[in-house]
């Protein structure tokens, strides 16, 4: 070997066992984007509706006297607009695809864009392009204040700017918070389903329940409280409670549902079949014998109880219809207690299925299935379910209950 050629050969070795330093990350920035030339439109006196450039623009916002931004997007605003000592801004972090849920936004934003016209601030509310996510916070700004449908809405907002369009899972968002009254009722069962779907979609990423999800497990009823729902749904064998009345997820045989009423089945995996095994038909509403017989033998014990008894009757029955007044003309399917999760399922926290068992006697109740639609033996179609079978359930009210502790 020659000298240059040894050389070289060690050149080589030394330069492979030196380590480059890792280059920095780019930093996504709106420096580093363009949403194209300014645009925005005031859709009422002090409401202004545009796209990025319009909020990044400081002549722009001087001209029509903004001092306020919502910035609805994936990123914020460039550091002069966010730290301007003039500018009250506030940022939505939010993507614009059908299953963002925006609709947890409505009341703050609301508030953000009432507070700031009754100071007499003029309010820019944006995302990139002014057309999707920004739009859907001004129309449920206006749904909120003049109490209008969503259709109603849009086209007002429409009339001012032209090309807005939110896409289609905004739309759902909008008009299931009109269905709510313009306010979030987490009771709301269209509401809970529209949770419990956002919820999936995670757990099929994340393969496990994310923390920002854990809202929609709901307290342990079995737990002791101090004002129980009237009625529960208790283990056949053991008599632990396992679902209180307000846990069921009511839905209609698939005959009878509408479109609208259906889950949604964009981005959906294959569907599951329920299995078949005890699906009795006993009413969800039905009081099974031993429930009234207990009830029969308390009231022997004294007028006092006997009214108790009526009155916690009466007022289940009285929130019942007034919770579930849309669904009390068409019958509801009765096959199988689909219900929220509860806090007792340990195994939904790190699994995307399997079965439910017992907390206390561990016999098996049912399943669940974050990551698959679950198919009802009266044909509807659940995503996510959670489900128990009424053969190793039995109806109760607290009145039974209360018994064994009277």
């Amino acid at each position: 070997m020659s000298m240059n050629e040894g050389i070289a050969v060690v050149t080589k070795v030394v330069a492979s066992s030196v380590r480059r330093a890792p280059e920095p990350a780019a930093v996504l920035t709106r420096e580093d984007l363009d949403a194209g030339p300014v645009s925005l439109d005031e859709i009422e006196p002090g409401l202004w509706l545009g796209n990025a450039s319009a909020a990044a623009d400081l002549g722009t916002l001087d001209r029509h006297t903004i001092r306020s931004i919502l910035s609805v997007d994936s990123v914020p605003l460039p550091v002069h607009i966010t730290d301007h000592p003039n500018l009250r801004v506030r940022h939505i972090q939010a993507a614009d695809v059908p299953r963002e849920d925006l609709i947890r936004h409505f009341e703050d934003s609301n508030r953000f864009i009432g507070d700031s016209l009754a100071e007499g601030r003029h309010v820019l509310v944006h995302c990139y392009f002014g057309v999707s996510r920004s739009a859907t916070i001004v129309i449920a700004y206006l749904m909120h204040r003049y109490r209008l449908a969503y259709e109603a809405a849009f086209q007002r907002v429409k009339a001012k700017r032209r090309f807005v369009m939110p896409n289609p899972g905004f739309v759902n968002q909008l008009k299931l918070y009109a269905r709510m009254a313009y306010r979030i009722d987490r009771s709301n069962e269209r509401y809970k389903l529209f949770r419990l779907r956002l919820a999936g979609d995670n757990v099929r990423k994340a393969k496990r329940l994310p923390t920002e999800c854990m809202d929609v497990v709901k307290a342990d009823p079995g737990v002791t409280q101090e004002s129980p729902e009237p009625y529960v749904y208790r283990c056949r064998k053991c008599r632990r409670v396992v679902a209180s009345r307000s846990n069921l997820l009511l839905h209609k045989p698939k005959s009878a549902a509408t479109v609208e009423e259906s889950p949604a089945k964009i981005g959906r995996e294959p569907e599951a079949t329920l299995e078949e095994e005890g699906t009795g038909d006993e009413p969800v509403t039905e009081e099974p014998d031993d429930v009234m017989s207990a009830e029969n033998a308390m009231a022997t014990g004294g007028g006092g109880v006997n009214e108790l008894a009526e009155k916690l009757r009466r007022s289940s029955i009285s929130s019942e219809h007034s919770n579930r007044s849309s669904e009390k003309d068409t019958p509801m399917c009765k096959k199988i207690f689909f219900i929220e999760p509860l806090a007792w399922m340990t195994d939904i926290y790190r699994n995307t299925q399997g079965r439910l068992y017992c907390p206390k006697c561990t016999v098996k109740l049912g399943s669940f299935n974050w990551v698959m639609a679950t198919k009802c033996p009266c044909g509807a179609e659940i995503f996510p379910a959670f489900y128990l079978v009424p053969s190793k359930t039995e109806y109760s009210t607290v009145v039974q209950n209360v018994q064994v502790t009277v």
